[in-house]
């Protein structure tokens, strides 16, 4: 048995728990879970009663393979689910998703614990289809998970069989027949490279490269890992994807039919197009080189904090070039490098350097002072945001060497960093030159292909309004406390994930479960009071959503698209605009665009700063505008609580009045490029627009049409278009449907008489 947590991110993963009973590992200095041991030897009755002491907040797992002398098939989704009927297997155990757990019998032989992600041919002839065996282990009732808890189908302990399995699917997981003897794996068929070691390009040739990630394979490394280290050294150097593929293709051919332990088993190109697939949906690193190892015999105190490094053969250096320091009296600009580049532009500025510049791997902020001070420019490779930033703020005069390529003999790199250091000074002079000849027409290419960067509502006019959905950059939605605004965020979520485009909703406020439970009932029609209880033991709501044909649609259509985290903090620390901007990196790279993000609510945010509270919201409604909306193009939609008021009123206000409900939020109203408001409109104003009333609670009318109430969406900042803007919308609060029913005139409402309900002045 096997504790694992239930909730956040590491759902299903080892509990901390395991730590108190000694099975862990050191990782950066901290004690986390380690189960490796629990394969071999079960916990003793002892670790039972210290992980288990405390129920609450752990689910249990049992470790399978040839501890537990079980082996378990996963069927996960509806393909899965098909295929257990399609194989006439019972159902074990019903996971909180739906998928189900078939027990069989251990063979008594090693048994690979397999993904079909990560098993290609197993996802392709087997779809749905995981297996877990040794080295594994499966969720078991009475857990519950955030998709929901497992329950037993089975009587516990009934185990199939392995002769219920056809022969092809045991064979293909090893069950049918013990595995033979290693034979020696004989090696990869390579001869040494004697051609170029630069093509007509200047990059490794694929030749070169292949060879050595078969001498990888030679070595003992796995065939998968040598290959995604060829796959990304063809990405880092400039291949296309088109060259990368005939390349892996050549390695494919060359590399064993054995795997490490010596059975047959191909590397297929399909497999090598995946690796390359995989590897090119990531960004590009610095470019590899065939390198040797430079050794010196000066004495380490002579050396200051400089290790023995690995430099080019093309590089004739003597040995490591010591550092610099930042003298009290220089002159010189410095050029900051960072590690992986210091050795090589050192060795390059001590060719020739009549200016006496500097190279340093980092700097102290002691020293970036003196370098203002004493007016000296610093030249710094590829600056990150947070350094651009960081110096701006330092008040130093500096200038970006972007795009610099280190890998040049110490003479080519020594003139190289020359004309940079003269481009990026005289780049200065030329005010807004280079922007309109080069960055704006490149980001006006960029606004008309972005597609999947702007997000409509799905509220035509409003989407027309703010040209055409929510674009790069910041976005406030404000409203009390139950007055639609999450209701609108997740149908805007919702109607974009229906589409294909990725969303990542942060919740602050509501779990996880709540926020798709509305979801859920909305679409399926299963009342969201069910959802909060589970349902009753005679009606489970688990197993009405199991046969719901709309629930099984919004896990195929919408889910895949609609990343939910809850943000608070409970499991994994606090969800803050650096784990956020690392999440929509990793969405990025996954769907190639960047997501709508959406933060439910401001307030609630956590800022890492001690300061009054209106001030750190400042700096988080800054700090998601620079990094999320520039530096990675991404659209965020913030919610926003805001100051309670006559919102029946509030449709005719001034604008500077409407604006001023923000009042709780910092400055988000000035940060953000579209600023809307989402409040009641009051009975006065219904029937001056001449509209039908909203159904009583409990009429007939009401259980006719469905309940719905007006609000107002006040458009009241935008940015890039007409503001401001108002319409009436119909909200249906147990769908979750929202309706723009018609734009609004205040000047209508204006002429109202004070009787009538308008605000005197």
């Amino acid at each position: 048995m096997l504790p694992v947590q239930v909730e956040g991110e590491w759902a299903k993963r080892p509990a901390y728990v395991l730590v108190e009973t000694g099975h862990k590992e050191e990782r950066d200095g901290k004690s986390v879970p380690a189960w490796k041991g629990l394969q071999i030897v079960p916990p003793t009755e002892k670790d039972l009663a210290i992980w288990f002491a405390k129920k609450a907040g752990k689910g249990l797992a049992v470790v399978t393979g040839a501890v537990s002398s079980l082996i378990i098939l996963d069927f996960d989704g509806p393909d899965g689910e098909k295929l257990r009927q399609q194989l006439g297997l019972p159902v074990h155990v019903r996971t909180g998703s739906g998928g189900s757990h078939v027990y069989f019998e251990h063979p008594g032989w090693p048994v690979a614990t397999l993904n079909s992600k990560a098993k290609h041919e197993l996802g392709q002839r087997w779809t749905g289809l995981d297996i877990r065996g040794d080295g594994g282990y499966a969720i078991i009732p009475p857990s519950v998970n955030p998709s929901g808890p497992y329950t037993w189908e089975s009587a516990p302990g009934d185990v199939l069989p392995l002769s219920r399995l056809p022969d092809d699917l045991r064979a293909f997981l090893g069950l049918l027949e013990p595995p033979k003897r290693p034979e020696p794996r004989p090696a990869a068929t390579v001869t040494s490279y004697q051609g170029s070691r630069q093509d007509g390009q200047g990059r490794p040739p694929g030749e070169l490269l292949v060879g050595r990630a078969l001498d990888r394979v030679n070595s003992g490394e796995g065939r998968n890992n040598a290959g995604m280290w060829l796959a990304t050294q063809l990405r880092d150097n400039g291949y296309s994807r088109g060259e990368a593929q005939a390349v892996m293709r050549d390695y494919a051919a060359q590399v064993p039919v054995q795997d490490a332990h010596g059975r047959h088993d191909p590397y297929s190109e399909s497999e090598a197009a995946a690796t390359l697939a995989s590897a090119y949906s990531r960004p590009s690193r610095e470019p590899w080189e065939d390198r040797r190892t430079l050794s010196t015999s000066t004495p380490a105190a002579n050396r200051g904090d400089v290790r023995d490094v690995t430099l080019p053969d093309t590089f004739d250096v003597a040995g490591p070039v010591p550092v610099e320091p930042i003298g009290e009296t220089g002159t010189g600009p410095v050029i900051l490098t960072g590690d992986n580049a210091f050795q090589q532009v050192a060795a390059a500025l001590q060719v020739r350097n009549v200016d006496g510049v500097v190279a340093r791997r980092a700097l102290s902020a002691e020293e970036v002072q003196r370098l203002v001070a004493d007016r000296r420019a610093l030249f710094v490779l590829n600056p990150s945001g947070a350094q651009e930033r960081a110096f701006d703020a330092a008040g130093v005069e500096w200038y970006p060497l972007q795009d610099l390529q280190i890998r040049q003999n110490p003479e080519t790199l020594n003139q190289a960093l020359t004309e940079a250091m003269t481009t990026a000074w005289e780049a200065s002079l030329q005010g807004s030159v280079p922007f309109l000849e080069r960055d704006l027409l490149a980001l006006a290419d960029a606004r008309l292909n972005r597609g999947g960067h702007t997000y409509p509502t799905g509220l035509a006019a409003f989407d027309e309004a703010i040209g055409g959905g929510f674009y790069d950059g910041l976005h406030v939605l404000g409203g009390v406390t139950g007055g639609g605004k999450t209701a609108l965020a997740l149908a805007v979520a919702q109607f974009n994930a229906q589409a294909g485009r990725p969303v990542l909703y942060v919740t602050y406020e509501q779990s996880r479960y709540e926020l798709w439970g509305r979801v859920i009932s909305s679409n399926t029609g299963v009342p969201l009071r069910q959802l909060r209880t589970g349902g009753t033991a005679d009606r489970p709501v688990s197993g009405q959503l199991r046969t719901n044909e709309r629930y099984q649609e919004l896990t195929r259509s919408v889910a895949p698209h609609f990343t939910v985290i809850e943000g608070d903090g409970f499991e994994g620390g606090a969800w803050g605009t650096d784990r956020i901007a690392a999440q929509v990196r990793r969405m990025k790279a996954a769907y190639g665009a960047a997501p709508l993000v959406i933060l439910d609510y401001l307030q609630r945010m956590p800022s890492g700063s001690d300061k009054e509270k209106r001030h750190q919201i400042d700096e988080v409604v800054m700090g998601l505008q620079v990094r999320l909306g520039r530096e990675l193009n991404t659209p965020v939609l913030l919610i926003s609580s805001v100051g309670r008021g006559k919102y029946g009123e509030l449709v005719t206000a001034p604008l500077e009045e409407r604006l001023g409900v923000f009042k709780e939020s910092g400055g988000v109203e000035y940060t953000a490029y579209t600023a809307s408001l989402l409040y009641p409109l009051g009975s006065t104003h219904i029937q001056a627009l001449g509209l039908e009333d909203p159904p009583a609670t409990g009429s007939s009318r009401a259980a006719l049409k469905g309940l719905w109430k007006y609000l107002v969406l006040d458009l009241a900042k935008n940015r890039e278009g007409e503001a401001p803007r108002q319409w009436v919308v119909r909200w249906y609060p147990a769908t979750g449907k929202f309706e723009l029913i018609q734009s609004i005139d205040p000047e209508q409402l204006n002429d109202l008489p004070p009787s009538s309900g308008r605000r005197s002045r």
